[in-house]
């Protein structure tokens, strides 16, 4: 280990050796005076001095030496450099103890050795060593910095339970990476990562890097093999009673078993607004998916909490599945047609608008010039079909109505391409037509299959729309802030959109009516469709369920909102500008109140456990590493932040000031004893021939 110095500037103090050597060339030997009775029988003769031109006393000339030397050197910090290669010293270690906390962790089997593991490897370090304590799941938070008291890190690790949230490598290796890269230290580190080893949590691990010396490895604290049944999902459908009966409801759910010993029965229970409404004595196999449907049972008023359990096994959280079946409600849409419409022009258009639920809509037909603000104030949405967009009062007051919310759909057939006419609402005008007929009819071409309209087609064929031709259809110009949605084989725009205060505005190429085209025999028409329009009114479906993690915007409705999580949290979310976001980190219902948690709930969500948690596969602890690597700075390189730290750790600098001080102490017994005390004078020789 060289030898290197923090403050090598002070290393010219060792100039100062030339003092001594000066002063002990110069040095003058002092006199003893003799008294004598009388001078008058002496002869007076002249006395000379030699001058010293040479060193007489080495040993105190070396000693003085020793102290300017050690002096300066110790002013200039010495340290010995730490090798690159050499492992930390005892009680100098940095361990970053990585505790996962994810939904499978709960297991009964695995839980407890995993806070034993964790809790033996802080047990096990030295007095000196330095410990971190984090918990991740999806996401990642220090529960304990760097710190000597380990008695404050079991205390940690104590604090962490396992959640309902999935299984993220990549989130806990990252906060480790950021804890041990705040401070240079050559010791390096070690990342400890104390988990089940689920294979689904390794999405992400592949390109990360460590700081150069820390070292990762893994604990698997399940066993080797440890079976599970999950909930996995659950499907409604409303049912139409005839007559006086009521409506119902009919619910199925999905299980999933996996590395079961053998055959396991069950009973699964069905809940319906905290009332126990059914239950199915089952037999599920080793490892596979089943279904359960229950009977029907009388649709209550309202939203619907539906609970679908089976018995508990050793990994709970995913035995109970959740869901709000939202109330039924009819919306109005709104269609203005023009007044020459054939009269089944629209049939095709209504019909697959009012073909399903949530929300149920109602088609109401409108002349363009009747639109005002009664009219428009509950309505979902307006549907323009192949007019355009009315002028005086009635146009003020869709602009308006569109500027706080609403949703225009504009369908450009025939009358509009011809007209070419231009609205400033629109996002697009239609100039003339495009007559397909003589290449058997244009499909679609390029479609941005990230937008909402197009979320049932992703996943299929390369155009999202099937095998739809379309004759003739309106050449659409896109406005300057337009929003190419699709775009036919020709490269000419079939949907656009853009956004109008808060509202949304879009026109459609494609033409809705069987007479131009086959889209209308599509199985695609209605979704598509349906999905246009409840995109332009902002009025997606709320899903049945949403998963642990997932962010949840409160509704607009709420001022002063209050929510209460399934552990009876309450969580007050600020509304500002834009909607308030809740983080749902639970499985079971969140309600949302208005000022206070009590009365009627302004709305409820269903949180359950992601399905990918309940496979409980294995990895190999070696497949974690795979991917991992080190930052491109060496441990080699050491840098000043790092010396200071050895440096501190060292002290050499106390050392040889402490040498310095007993040698200028040696230095002073030496020069005030014997015979260096005193020195003698030197005297010439008398002259030749005188008396002596």
């Amino acid at each position: 280990m060289p030898l290197v110095f923090l403050v090598p500037a002070i290393l010219a103090g060792l100039g100062a050796l030339v003092v001594p050597i000066l002063l002990h060339l110069r040095r003058r030997e002092r006199e003893r005076p003799m008294r004598f009775p009388s001078l008058m029988f002496l002869q007076r003769i002249t006395i000379t001095t030699a001058r010293r031109r040479r060193i007489t006393d080495l040993p105190l000339l070396l000693i003085r030496a020793l102290i300017v030397a050690l002096t300066v050197l110790a002013f200039s910090r010495p340290v010995l450099r730490p090798k690159p290669d050499a492992g930390p010293a005892k009680g100098t270690r940095r361990v970053a103890i990585l505790l996962d906390k994810s939904m499978s962790m709960g297991h009964q089997a695995v839980w407890p050795v995993a806070l034993d593991s964790a809790r033996a490897i802080v047990n096990g370090l030295s007095a000196g060593d330095r410990v971190a304590v984090i918990a991740f799941d999806e996401e990642a938070t220090v529960e304990q910095a760097l710190t000597v008291d380990h008695a404050t890190a079991l205390a940690a690790i104590g604090r962490i339970h396992p959640g309902t949230r999935g299984t993220r490598y990549g989130a806990g290796i990252r906060a480790a990476r950021e804890l041990l890269s705040k401070e240079a230290d050559v010791t390096g580190g070690e990342v400890l990562v104390v988990s089940d080893l689920q294979r689904s949590g390794s999405a992400g691990i592949a390109g990360l890097t460590l700081p150069p010396a820390v070292n990762l490895r893994a604990i698997n604290a399940s066993p080797k093999s440890h079976g599970n049944t999950a909930v996995t999902g659950i499907a409604v459908q409303r049912l139409t009673g005839t007559g006086d009966a009521r409506n119902r409801l009919a619910v199925s759910t999905h299980i999933a078993t996996r590395g079961l010993a053998g055959p396991r029965k069950t009973k699964a229970t069905l809940t319906v607004n905290g009332r126990v409404s059914g239950t199915r004595e089952i037999t599920l196999p080793p490892n596979g998916p089943s279904s359960v449907a229950f009977d029907p049972v009388a649709l209550p008023v309202g939203g619907v909490r539906v609970i679908v359990s089976i018995d508990h096994d050793s990994l709970p959280a995913d035995d109970v599945f959740n869901a709000i079946v939202p109330a039924q409600v009819t919306r109005r849409v709104l269609l203005a047609v023009p007044p020459d419409l054939a009269a089944d022009e629209t049939l095709y258009l209504e019909r697959a608008l009012e073909t399903g639920d949530e929300p149920t809509l109602r088609i109401e037909r409108r002349n363009p010039a009747t639109l005002d603000a009664t009219t428009l104030r509950d309505a979902l949405a307006v549907v323009l079909y192949d007019v355009a967009v009315p002028g005086g009062t009635s146009g003020s007051a869709l602009a308006a109505w569109v500027h706080d919310g609403g949703g225009l759909v504009a369908i450009a057939g025939v009358r509009m391409g011809n007209r070419s006419t231009t609205s400033a609402m629109l996002p697009g005008t239609a100039r003339g037509m495009v007559d397909r007929t003589g290449d058997r009819g244009g499909v679609l071409g390029a479609t941005a299959l990230e937008h909402p309209i197009f979320a049932p087609f992703r996943g299929g064929a390369s155009s999202p729309l099937g095998s739809a031709r379309f004759f003739r259809y309106a050449k659409l110009v896109p406005a300057a802030d337009a929003q190419v949605i699709a775009r036919f084989d020709d490269g000419s725009p079939a949907l656009l959109e853009r956004q109008e205060g808060v509202g949304h505005v879009l026109v459609n190429a494609m033409p809705l009516d069987a007479t131009s085209g086959d889209f209308p025999l599509q199985p695609t028409y209605l979704p598509f469709l349906r999905g246009l329009v409840l995109h332009a009114a902002g009025n997606a479906a709320a899903p049945l369920w949403y998963t642990a993690g997932d962010g949840w915007l409160v509704p607009s409705a709420a001022h002063n909102p209050v929510v209460k999580a399934p552990s009876e949290k309450l969580l007050r979310p600020e509304v500002g500008r834009t909607a308030a976001a809740v983080t749902l980190e639970e499985a079971g219902f969140y309600t949302i109140f208005e000022g206070r948690p009590s009365g009627d709930p302004l709305a409820v969500v269903a949180v359950n456990p992601a399905a990918r948690e309940s496979d409980l596969t294995q990895m190999a602890a070696a497949d974690m590493l795979v991917g991992i690597g080190q930052d491109s700075v060496r441990a080699t390189t050491i840098s000043a932040a790092t010396l200071a730290e050895a440096e501190r750790r060292q002290q050499i600098w106390r050392t040889l000031l402490l040498l310095a001080v007993v040698v200028l102490v040696v230095e002073t017994v030496v020069t005030s004893r014997g015979w260096r005390g005193t020195a003698a004078k030197i005297v010439g020789t008398a002259p030749e021939g005188s008396a002596p």
